[in-house]
């Protein structure tokens, strides 16, 4: 009986409250279907991504690190690849230089990171093929790159291009080249202290033997003086003037209680002439000229072809350019035998903890008793991007999950409606003897029905859009909305479609709406049949 009454009032041909009962079950339909489209399309996305992020990054990625932590260069990288590659668990492994540098297109310059690696190593060039949006990933061993979609956007740059790599390994360097062109010279900043020290150094007298002396007072003003010329900017010919003058000094003429008299070579007064006088003849115009012939030996620039471009993600940092391992050698300064780091291709890549552990013990020792090595993957390199996809996740199904929660208090609004609607064959049911059980039963069908079809239709509307996804992306963008940039992902609208998702969200729907249901069945149920009769 509950089972027939329950299809009666579900019957959209017999009242108006009915069909807004079937409006309420499109309702729950589309908050199951929304969810399960954005969690599958985000679902998707962090998939691709991440196989994005194994085409090109390490699984494992070795580092050594000097005693005072700071990174240095790997030596004798090939003994070391034959020692990794015998490790259980490891596929392949390949060097890898990776640093910043100046990209000039035509004139116009961008900062681009680069990634020199090991094109001989054919498991890791196989992964990066399928990147490629045009051209080619065959680096090689000539003057090629294959940069980035959005480097390739921003410079304006397509395949066989040319552009010009700076590096910026010298960068130090350049800075102390052009800071000593715009450094005045000591002889004009420091005359009278140049000329001071000229009157000191004829104040030494012989001692009758090998040597001359120096009066205490004479001997600390001399090393002031001295002291305070090499503690100014300065240039490097005036730098090493002065050093050979301290470099001969004993060590009692830099005390603070030097008196009396002291006895110094002979040779110290002639020297100490000799660099006031190489102060004072320093031409400016010969040194900054050599300061620019320096900076152009130490900035050497490297013209490359561009052979392919592939398609970034501006969702995860990636490198702008792939050049080969020996392009990127000459750019840092490494010779042949020395290379940045070592990256490790794993069999596993979702399980690194025992080839971690395994590579760690067959890698040699190097200083104090400690191996100086460091190894990260690349799940720890990426740690915050997961973290940022999996809060995404969870904070737009909170969001959507109002969808369903707005439909189930609609259909608690209708079945209050149809309580009241009916609450004459209600009353005459209880007072016929019928149990305030087989009443709730009546909602409760009710509510299962509303929620079984509303799971369904939902499940079966989200299938069918996540199938023709392309298409309707296609068909939005014609009339000028992009509800998913293609520039910015990296990737066409990507959907993984989990059947745990698609149970779990019809799930939660169906127990929405049938609690919503039981509400106002209970307080249906338990009403006085007497005045409920009365009322009407």
């Amino acid at each position: 009986m509950s089972l027939s009454l329950a299809l009666r009032y579900l019957n959209p041909l017999r009242t108006y409250f009915s069909v807004i009962t079937l409006i309420c079950l499109l309702g729950v339909s589309l908050g199951v279907m929304v969810l399960i489209i954005v969690l599958s399309v985000m679902g998707g996305l962090q998939k691709e991504l991440q196989e994005r992020l194994l085409a090109y990054s390490p699984h494992l990625q070795m580092n050594y690190y000097a005693a005072l932590g700071l990174r240095g260069a790997i030596g004798d990288w090939r003994t070391l690849e034959e020692t990794i590659n015998k490790v259980p668990g490891v596929e392949s492994t390949y060097a890898l230089v990776e640093d910043y540098a100046l990209v000039d297109v035509n004139g116009a310059q961008r900062p681009c990171s680069f990634r020199a690696l090991d094109t001989e190593n054919k498991e890791q060039m196989a992964e990066l093929a399928p990147l490629l949006s045009s051209g080619s990933f065959d680096l090689g061993l000539g003057e090629n790159a294959v940069v980035s979609s959005t480097v390739a956007r921003m410079l304006g740059l397509s395949v066989n291009d040319k552009l010009r790599v700076f590096t910026t390994r010298n960068y130090g360097d350049a800075v102390r080249a052009f800071s000593q062109m715009d450094r005045p010279l000591l002889a004009t900043r420091f005359e009278t202290e140049l000329d001071r020290l000229l009157s000191l150094a004829d104040k030494k007298r012989p001692n009758g033997k090998d040597g001359v002396v120096w009066n205490g007072s004479d001997v600390r003003e001399a090393v002031s003086l001295l002291q305070k010329l090499d503690g100014s900017p300065r240039l490097q010919v005036e730098a090493e003037a002065i050093g050979k003058v301290l470099d001969v000094l004993p060590e009692d003429a830099f005390g603070d209680d030097v008196a009396g008299e002291l006895t110094f070579p002979a040779n110290v007064s002639g020297q100490l002439k000799a660099m006031v006088s190489a102060l004072k003849s320093v031409n400016k115009d010969k040194e900054d000229i050599n300061s620019v012939r320096m900076i152009k030996s130490l900035i050497l620039p490297k013209d490359l072809t561009v052979i392919g471009i592939y398609q970034a993600s501006q969702h995860v940092t990636c490198p702008d350019l792939f050049i080969p391992l020996e392009i990127g050698q000459e750019l840092q300064g490494f010779e042949d035998d020395y290379v940045q780091a070592i990256a490790i291709r794993t069999k596993n890549p979702y399980d690194l903890a025992q080839v971690t552990a395994d590579v760690e013990h067959a890698l040699p020792v190097t200083y104090e008793g400690s191996s100086g090595w460091g190894i990260e993957s690349w799940m720890d390199k990426y740690s915050s991007w997961f973290k940022l996809i999996q809060q995404e996740r969870m904070m737009m199904g909170f969001v959507l999950s109002f969808i369903g929660m707005i439909a189930a208090f609609c259909i608690m609004a209708v079945m209050f409606t149809v309580s009241i609607q009916r609450k004459k064959e209600l009353a005459l049911m209880k007072a016929l003897g019928a149990t305030p059980w087989q009443v709730v039963r009546v909602f409760l069908w009710q509510g299962v029905i509303i929620g079984i079809a509303g799971a369904a239709l939902g499940v079966a509307l989200a299938l069918l859009v996540l199938h023709y996804r392309v298409q309707i992306h296609i068909f939005l963008k014609t009339i000028g909305i992009d509800p998913f940039p293609m520039d910015f992902h990296g990737v066409e609208i990507p959907a993984e479609i989990n059947p745990a998702e698609l149970l779990n969200q019809s799930v939660k729907a169906f127990v929405m709406v049938v609690v919503a249901s039981v509400v106002p069945a209970v307080l249906t149920a338990y009403q006085d049949p007497a005045k409920a009769l009365r009322s009407m």
